[in-house]
């Protein structure tokens, strides 16, 4: 039963997903020694996307779970640049400054791809602590006991587990199965994406936009906002471009809807030409809906727990989608280590969400809020910042281990 004391032997747990949060909870939990299965309800194709930032809060998590975080080809950021929109010309700039000395690891910036190949090498491969994980694709989970640790999937094989994360992503078909029914409003934003080549950009005269190991914004005071980023070693540029969703009226769900470099230009008349010049030339040019998932009621039923975006779906306007499920994955790998193994799993469940829910969706809160308005982000200085607006402080200073001990403790006491 989910509420009998664990011994010390190993868990058999199931992550249904093999996104970034999947993996990072499959490595978390393999590091504490236990068995880990990873179904994927389609071949393993990889991540796709652009650029994808990494803050301190993600990042030691990397760290600590011995994932070889170079293999990834981070680009280390070292500063955020504000642009006029029209003539491109820099307006203001934030300095990291002596960022790992002050959070203990760098910020980086990955390409998704990049990030997804580390992660899963180090959750399947041989090397570092705990058995490899098992990773089996065409495994669609279309049923659920919560209470019985039970998955059932389309290609009618069945499993049972100690535990089951479910790390399905934002259409997750876990949160139904728990009971969960999302509330959720379009935003009045959409979003296109592109990369372009480091060397395509050499030709267009626009190498300006390689080296300069920052993200770099247009706009940002109301709908329309440019955010760019270099990644994979400085190999490659990533543009997320935001855009009022009226412009095109996209009803359909997904971030993979093709478009053409033309229409990033209509989109945005008056923009920084340099930025146009760009979009003509860029590669892999999509469309993406935004949705705003108001919080859900409960993350964990029975054996059952949620994870990333299955739990906490988020605008991307603060860039920590990526690391709140590192996060989430590190909250479960501190909780399933031998600290706590006289705690049941249901009790580690529990206090998974109590540590993890009220944190994630104050950031899930803070990226709507930055949807339309760049003073909200956590980047800029936090010297001058509002009551209750997130600090830089507050999510890369973040210790984790600190925040279970206490509240594990208070537990404790309230017993």
């Amino acid at each position: 039963m989910p509420g009998t004391l664990v011994d010390k032997q190993q868990l058999n747990i199931a992550i249904i997903g093999s996104g970034l949060g999947g993996l990072s909870a499959a490595i978390a939990l393999r590091r504490q020694n236990h068995y880990v299965t990873i179904y994927e309800r389609y071949d393993f194709g990889g991540e796709v996307g652009a650029s994808l930032s990494c803050a301190s809060n993600g990042s030691r998590f990397l760290e600590e779970w011995d994932v070889p975080v170079k293999s990834a080809k981070p680009v280390i950021l070292k500063s955020l640049i504000m642009h006029e929109w029209e003539s491109g010309a820099v307006k203001g700039q934030y300095d990291l400054g002596d960022y790992r000395e002050q959070f203990g690891t760098d910020y980086n910036n990955f390409h998704r791809i990049d990030l997804h190949t580390v992660l899963k090498e180090t959750a399947v491969g041989a090397e570092g602590q705990g058995p490899p994980c098992s990773l089996k694709t065409w495994h669609k989970a279309v049923r659920m006991n919560a209470e019985a640790g039970t998955i059932e999937f389309e290609n009618g094989n069945a499993a049972s587990a100690d535990v089951i994360i479910a790390a399905d992503g934002i259409r997750s078909l876990s949160r139904a199965q728990l009971g969960i029914t999302p509330s959720i409003t379009p935003s009045t934003s959409c979003c296109y994406r592109c990369i372009i080549p480091a060397s395509r950009l050499r030709e267009l005269g626009l190498e300006q936009f390689i080296t300069s190991d920052a993200i770099e914004f247009w706009g940002g005071y109301g709908i329309s906002k440019i955010v760019m980023s270099a990644c994979s070693n400085n190999e490659v540029v990533s543009c997320y471009c935001f855009y009022p969703a009226q412009y095109n009226d996209l009803k359909e769900d997904g971030w993979n809807i093709s478009t053409t470099g033309e229409n990033l230009v209509k989109t945005y008349p008056g923009l920084d030409p340099r930025l146009h010049k760009l979009f003509l030339h860029a590669d892999d040019i999509k469309m993406w809906r935004l949705y705003i998932h108001e919080p859900y009621p409960y993350w964990t039923k029975g054996r059952v727990a949620l994870l990333g975006d299955a739990a906490h779906p988020m605008l991307p306007d603060q860039s920590q989608g990526a690391c709140m499920a590192m996060e989430d994955a590190g909250a479960l790998g501190i909780l399933f280590s031998t600290k706590y193994e006289t705690m049941s799993v249901a009790q580690r469940l529990e206090m998974y969400e109590r540590v993890r829910k009220e944190r994630a969706c104050k950031v899930q809160s803070a990226s709507a809020k930055a949807r339309t308005d760049l003073s909200e982000r956590i980047g800029w200085s936090s010297k001058t910042d509002r009551p209750g607006k997130l600090t830089i402080e507050e999510v890369c200073g973040y210790d984790m281990h600190a925040h279970i001990e206490q509240l594990v403790r208070e537990g404790l006491s309230c017993r």
